[in-house]
């Protein structure tokens, strides 16, 4: 398996957000758990609703953490079927991406053999949480 990097973000509340705050660390080794398929439309309001809290994330709270012992992101992947790109998100045993890193071509990425969940379109009707 190729060794994967990417800089996770903590606690961003969009993707655009993701771009003005620090990394942490500067680059991260991260291996994809689970790909979380999302509708079209969902996708992209996800992309800008990071800090709620979903369904498909607290479903899949175990498959996420940080290896401190080979210093590796285990995340799941955010993406929909029509999109070149893609989140990483590790939540830290909450239902919201408490670390997120923003993959621009997901091609760039193996799949292959990563179970896919395709989550329903009722994972963003949560109301958002107070501020973390």
């Amino acid at each position: 398996m190729s060794e994967n990097f990417a800089s996770f973000y903590r606690k961003a509340s969009s993707v655009r957000e993701l771009v003005g705050k620090a990394p942490f660390p500067e680059k991260a080794r991260f291996q994809i758990t689970k790909v979380i398929e999302l509708p079209a439309n969902q996708y992209r309001r996800y992309m800008n609703e990071l800090l709620r809290d979903v369904s498909f994330i607290s479903r899949n709270v175990t498959d996420m953490r940080f290896d401190g012992k080979t210093e590796t992101f285990l995340c799941l992947f955010v993406t929909c079927r029509d999109a070149n790109t893609g989140l990483l998100v590790e939540s830290e045993g909450f239902g919201y991406a408490r670390y997120a890193a923003f993959i621009p071509e997901k091609s760039a990425l193996s799949l292959d053999g990563i179970p896919t969940e395709r989550a329903s379109e009722k994972c963003l009707c949560r109301h958002p949480t107070p501020e973390r």
